[in-house]
C-alpha cells in the first residue's frame, strides 16, 4: 500500500493534530456547559466542535490506516495496532456523544461519553508517541527502504 506523504512529510501527523485538540474542546465545552447557567453559546461551541473534530478523524485514520500497512516488525505493528484500537473507541464514544445530545446540549450521558472519548485519546497518543519516538515510524527510512521498521 502506497505511503501518503507531502513535499516528503507523512500525512497522518499532520492530520491527527485536528481531532487530538479540537474533541478535548468540544469536552471542555461539554463540562463549561454543563457548570453554568447559561449554556446555550457552550452548548452549541461543543456541537460544532464534535462535528469537526469527528470529519478531522476520518482523515487522521484513513492516513494512519494507510501507515499502519507500511509497518513490518510485528511487535511494533502490534503496537499500532491497539493504537488504532484506541482511536476506535475514543470515536466510538465521541459518536455516541453526539447521538445522544438533545438540541445541541449534552446530558449527563453524552456528558460522560464526551469524558470518556477525551480520557482515551490520552492513551491513543502515548502509544502513537510510542510508535514515532521508540520505534521511529515514518521517521526516515532503514537499510531496506522500509519505513519506521526498527
Amino acid at each position: 500500500m502506497p505511503r501518503l506523504s507531502v513535499m516528503g512529510h507523512p500525512v497522518h501527523p499532520i492530520l491527527q493534530a485536528i481531532p487530538a485538540a479540537v474533541l478535548p474542546a468540544s469536552t471542555t465545552f461539554d463540562v463549561l456547559a454543563y457548570l453554568a447557567e447559561d449554556e446555550e453559546g457552550l452548548s452549541k461551541a461543543a456541537h460544532y466542535s464534535l462535528i469537526f473534530g469527528l470529519l478531522g478523524a476520518a482523515g487522521a485514520a484513513t492516513t494512519g490506516v494507510l501507515d499502519y500497512y507500511e509497518i513490518e516488525n510485528k511487535p511494533v505493528r502490534r503496537t499500532a495496532l491497539y493504537h488504532g484500537l484506541s482511536n476506535v473507541a475514543l470515536i466510538g464514544c465521541y459518536l455516541a456523544s453526539f447521538r445522544s445530545r438533545d438540541d445541541h446540549r449534552a446530558g449527563r450521558k453524552a456528558l460522560l461519553l464526551s469524558v470518556l472519548g477525551a480520557s482515551l485519546i490520552g492513551l491513543s497518543g502515548y502509544l502513537g508517541g510510542k510508535l514515532v519516538y521508540e520505534h521511529g515510524v515514518r521517521v526516515g527510512e532503514d537499510n531496506d527502504g522500509i519505513p519506521g521498521a526498527s
